[in-house]
């Protein structure tokens, strides 16, 4: 956890004694490992959402995470001192399910019933993000074209998505102020960029610029506040001199599909890009 966070937080990093559980979402827990703490109770943290809030593509994997979750102890949540609730693969419809099958008894309940503060990335998934990355590399512009016109298609149902999944959560975490977290560009544009990458790099930027503007709108809708890491990732895309971005580019001999890590944070996008952004917007 990085000395910079000003704020005393109930630190719940994952691994030891209390084994990973599994909602309907598929999120991971672990055990709470008390901060000190002086003259007012410590604030609980909690953060759900997608890859990007589990910290795919960090390079320290949790231990006690579900594997299938791909949680990362460089993601965000674990630098902010949070209990992880980030799972690969989710969407605002299977965070909320997972919310609404809680137990009262569960782990996870429990620390939001507490919760002071929560942040939410989710929203890629819901519209297809992955499947543009994998249809826009793999040199098929027909594919890549289909994909992107889906995301268009599926964007209008998102807010309105979001907007329930909120209300799961104020259910659930009554006293917890709410963010939303919007996605970084993934390319910076460079006049050394390869065509065939710059056409790349225009295709997902424009994606992740309405994808954020959706959320926004949805934050907003749902009287939550909204995180931007746009102006923090800038400069600092792939194509960059110093990226906060994987990529790796796939051969042409490869199967249509990307690496695990590929379009995700690394540690430096975590730690300078996410980490700064959410807790200048955590309550203080």
């Amino acid at each position: 956890m990085h000395t910079a966070n000003p704020r005393r937080r109930h630190g719940r990093l994952l691994g030891g004694a209390l084994a990973a559980v599994a909602l309907v979402a598929g999120l991971g827990t672990g055990p709470a490992q008390a901060n000190p703490v002086t003259a007012k109770p410590a604030d609980v943290y909690v953060a759900l959402g997608d890859s990007y809030a589990a910290g795919t593509g960090g390079s320290s994997p949790a231990p006690a995470s579900l594997p299938a979750c791909h949680q990362s102890l460089d993601g965000y949540p674990a630098l902010l001192g949070g209990l992880n609730l980030g799972c690969f693969g989710a969407t605002s419809l299977s965070v909320k399910a997972g919310l609404d099958n809680l137990a009262p008894t569960d782990p996870a309940a429990i620390a939001l019933g507490s919760a002071t503060e929560v942040s939410v990335t989710v929203g890629g998934n819901d519209v297809g993000t992955g499947a543009v990355a994998v249809a826009c590399t793999s040199g098929d512009a027909l594919a890549c074209a289909s994909a992107v016109q889906n995301v268009g298609n599926a964007l209008p149902a998102l807010p309105g998505n979001i907007v329930a999944l909120v209300q799961s959560i104020r259910q659930k975490a009554p006293n917890a102020d709410i963010v939303l977290t919007g996605y970084p560009r993934l390319f910076t544009v460079g006049p050394k960029m390869p065509p065939t990458q710059k056409q790349l790099a225009t295709t997902l930027n424009g994606m992740a610029d309405q994808l954020n503007a959706t959320i926004a709108g949805a934050a907003s809708a749902a009287g939550v506040g909204y995180v931007s890491v746009t102006e923090r990732f800038t400069g600092h895309g792939i194509g960059s001199n110093n990226p906060w971005i994987h990529y790796t580019q796939p051969s042409p001999l490869d199967p249509p599909a990307l690496a695990l890590e590929n379009f995700h944070p690394n540690d430096a996008g975590y730690s300078q890009g996410y980490r700064t952004a959410v807790n200048s917007a955590l309550k203080k």
